[in-house]
C-alpha cells in the first residue's frame, strides 16, 4: 500500500513540476517578447517625434527669418523713397543705423542630429514600419537642406553689395557712403529683395508644416504632441492640406506713415528733413 501511495504522489509531484516549469518558460519568453514589443513601440514613437520635431523647429527658424526680412523690407522701402540730394546734403550720420541694419541679412542653420540618425541607420527605417513615412520625412529633410543653402547664398550676395562699394569707395559717385549706395542700381535692385524673401520664407515654412502634418497622419501622432515635444527640446490632420498659395504671403510695400511709425530713426530723420 505504501509503495502505491508513494508512486501516486511521486507522479503527481512530477507532473506538477513539469507543468510549473513549462508555464514558467512560457511566461518568461512571452513576457520577454511583450517587453521587447513595447520597447520597440516606444523607440518607434520617440524616433518619429525626433524627426518631426526637427522639421517643425526648422519651420520656426524660417518664421523668425521672415520677420527679419520683413523689418529689412520696411527699412529698404524707407531708404529708397528718400531724395538722394537730401542724403548728400545731410551726410552719413542720420542714415548710419538704417544702412547697417538693412544689410544684415540673416543666415539660417538647423540642427541635423535627427536627420543624421534617421538617414544613416537602416534599423531605424525598419523599426518605423512605414515606407511612406520614411519617404516623406526624407523629402522634408531634402527640402530643408535646399532652403538653407539657397537662403544663405542669397543673404551673402545681398550683404556683399554693401561691402563691394565700401571696399572700392572712390570708384562710385557720391559724397558719402549712403549716397553711393543709393545711387548704385545693383544696390537699389537688391533693396527690393527683402519683400520677396520674407514671402518666400513664409511659404517654405508653411509648405514644410503641410508635409509634416502628413508625417503625423502616417505615423499616428497628433500635432499637439509634436509641438509639445519640440518645445520641450527647445488635431491630427484628417485630410491632406492643399498646396499653400504663395500670393497669400505677399504683403504690399508699407506706406510712408506705417514706415515712419515703426522706425525710430525714420521719424527723427523725417523731422530733420522737414526743417530744411
Amino acid at each position: 500500500m505504501s509503495n502505491k501511495f508513494f508512486d501516486r504522489n511521486w507522479w503527481k509531484d512530477f507532473v506538477v513540476a513539469i507543468l510549473a516549469t513549462t508555464v514558467s518558460i512560457v511566461l518568461t519568453f512571452g513576457t520577454g517578447k511583450l517587453v521587447e514589443r513595447n520597447n520597440q513601440k516606444k523607440e518607434r514613437r520617440l524616433t518619429a517625434l525626433m524627426v518631426m520635431s526637427s522639421i517643425e523647429s526648422f519651420a520656426r527658424t524660417l518664421d523668425e527669418s521672415a520677420k527679419d526680412w520683413d523689418r529689412m523690407d520696411s527699412i529698404a522701402v524707407w531708404l529708397l523713397r528718400l531724395p538722394i540730394d537730401e542724403i548728400a546734403r545731410l551726410g552719413d550720420d542720420p542714415f548710419e543705423e538704417a544702412v547697417q541694419e538693412v544689410f544684415q541679412a540673416p543666415i539660417i542653420r538647423h540642427d541635423n542630429t535627427a536627420e543624421t540618425i534617421f538617414s544613416s541607420n537602416i534599423d531605424t527605417w525598419k523599426n518605423l514600419g512605414s515606407f511612406r513615412f520614411v519617404d516623406n520625412v526624407g523629402a522634408c529633410f531634402s527640402q530643408m537642406n535646399w532652403i538653407e543653402e539657397e537662403i544663405n547664398k542669397d543673404a551673402l550676395e545681398y550683404a556683399g553689395h554693401q561691402e563691394r562699394i565700401f571696399n572700392h569707395y572712390s570708384d562710385y559717385p557720391g559724397s558719402c557712403f549712403t549716397e553711393k549706395l543709393l545711387r548704385d542700381e545693383q544696390v537699389r535692385r537688391q533693396l527690393q529683395m527683402p519683400n520677396s524673401h520674407k514671402a518666400w520664407l513664409a511659404y517654405c515654412a508653411d509648405n514644410l508644416r503641410r508635409m509634416n502634418r502628413k508625417n503625423m497622419k502616417l505615423i499616428g501622432i497628433p500635432e499637439e504632441e509634436v509641438f509639445a515635444f519640440t518645445e520641450a527640446r527647445s488635431d491630427v490632420a484628417i485630410e491632406e492640406d492643399p498646396e499653400p498659395d504663395y500670393s497669400v504671403f505677399m504683403k504690399p510695400h508699407p506706406d510712408k506713415e506705417s514706415i515712419d511709425s515703426n522706425l525710430d530713426y525714420a521719424r527723427k530723420l523725417d523731422s530733420l528733413l522737414n526743417r530744411h
